[in-house]
């Protein structure tokens, strides 16, 4: 399958920068596993139209019946090929090259979602109140009524509910249990010398700190724990040449 042509489509800030973690961690993936792509950029009011004609299934969800990340492989025989969960993503992207693994199935990274996969929950909360600063309008727009609809408050509620520094607290002890779980191998990745799909994981949900223009909250957050400011650090150096993603890891940002 190396003759497919990879398509990530994404919804970017209004200076044309990726911004999501969803979307950040399979960028890092494919530039990791070195597979070309390139980028389509769908706001947010045009996403059920852009899917809904594809072969796409749709989620049983009212609010979001499709979902960014979305890649489209189109295959040698010319058939365009959707794919949306995150487990067939990683499947199709380790069809197209299997080297180097992105590890999604070993067994530190099955720990890792049994064990840790709500440990980043704060620092999720803390950040997408804050999303529409950097979207456009029409998305913006879309964003906030679309969170109402999930959330059964406003993006404004939220953020009063869900407090930067009460978010970096609730972080910090988790973090710091995170990082002493990495080092338990000899790193500095979670499986040791190679990254894998939870290391991007881990660095674009800090990123997307970062990305969201919380800068602060992301050196914050870099600092409670040495072993996971390493891995974002690793992450960083994997993605050497990645344009998509190099202010994230660069320090003069």
């Amino acid at each position: 399958m190396a003759s497919n042509t990879v398509v990530i489509f994404d919804t970017p800030s209004r200076d044309d920068k990726t911004w999501s973690h969803h979307v950040l961690r399979i960028l890092f993936s494919l530039h990791y596993k070195g597979i070309s792509y390139s980028v389509e950029s769908v706001e947010y009011p045009d996403i059920v139209s852009t899917f809904e004609p594809t072969t796409l299934k749709p989620k049983d969800d009212l609010v979001e019946p499709y979902e960014i990340p979305v890649i489209k492989l189109q295959t040698s025989a010319g058939i365009p090929q959707y794919h949306m969960l995150i487990p067939e993503i990683i499947q199709a992207l380790e069809n197209i090259k299997p080297e180097p693994s992105l590890l999604y199935n070993s067994p530190r990274s099955v720990e890792f979602r049994s064990r840790f996969g709500k440990a980043l929950v704060p620092i999720l909360q803390l950040a997408v109140g804050h999303v529409p600063n950097i979207l456009s309008d029409r998305s913006t727009e879309f964003f906030r009524q679309k969170r109402k609809n999930r959330w059964g408050k406003s993006v404004d509620e939220w953020i009063v509910e869900h407090p930067i520094k009460e978010g970096l607290a609730l972080a910090e002890p988790r973090l710091k249990e995170l990082g002493d779980w990495i080092e338990l191998t000899p790193g500095p990745f979670i499986d040791g010398e190679h990254p894998g799909y939870v290391d991007f994981t881990i660095a674009s949900i800090l990123g997307y700190v970062k990305a969201i223009g919380l800068t602060d909250a992301f050196d914050q957050l870099l600092g409670m724990s040495p072993s996971v400011n390493k891995l974002y650090n690793a992450v960083g150096l994997s993605q050497q040449g990645n344009i998509r993603s190099q202010s994230l890891f660069s320090t003069g940002e």
